[in-house]
């Protein structure tokens, strides 16, 4: 079991980057705060058990889960706030277009596997090397590429329908 001192430093090491994560999903501030709670709610239920060997990877890939979960069940009452006749006549056109995009991105991450969405996160996100990404999932750099590869050419089919290429 990890120690309460342990598991606070953990927080205070990835908080920023577990808010900032599903902020990117999300685009919005109160909601990637929640996920972000849920997340450490998780974390503290993980340690209590069996705490992750790389806590980095662990708290990125339950967060993209998380985010895309809650991105999944808000879509569909804002949808049905969005129609309601109490809704303002005024909308912001960039907006619902920036918010239109990141569900749409949500949805497509949605359909990678986990590795490809732990990968891409990690290199598009957070800027990391190929090497170092294969030492935090502790897999070949020559994986990493591939799984990289590969969800950049799903990411570009699903989006290039709607947004293009």
């Amino acid at each position: 079991m990890v120690q309460t001192a342990e598991r606070d430093a953990a927080f205070e090491a990835y908080r920023n980057e577990v808010y900032t994560w599903a902020y990117r999903l999300l685009g919005r501030h109160h909601d990637a705060l929640d996920v972000a709670q849920d997340v450490f709610l998780r974390w503290v239920d993980q340690c209590a058990s069996a705490p992750p060997r790389n806590p980095r990877a662990w708290l990125r890939r339950v967060t993209i889960h998380r985010a895309i979960d809650f991105r999944r069940s808000n879509t569909r009452r804002r949808t049905r706030e969005a129609m309601s006749p109490a809704s303002p006549v005024h909308v912001d056109e960039s907006k619902v277009a920036r918010d239109e995009l990141r569900s749409d991105i949500a949805d497509a991450m949605e359909a990678l596997s986990e590795m490809q969405q732990s990968v891409l996160f990690a290199k598009v996100y957070d800027g990391l090397t190929f090497a170092r990404i294969a030492a935090e999932l502790e897999i070949a750099v020559p994986t990493v590429k591939t799984h990289y590869l590969r969800a950049l050419c799903s990411l570009r089919d699903r989006l290039g329908q709607q947004w293009g290429p």
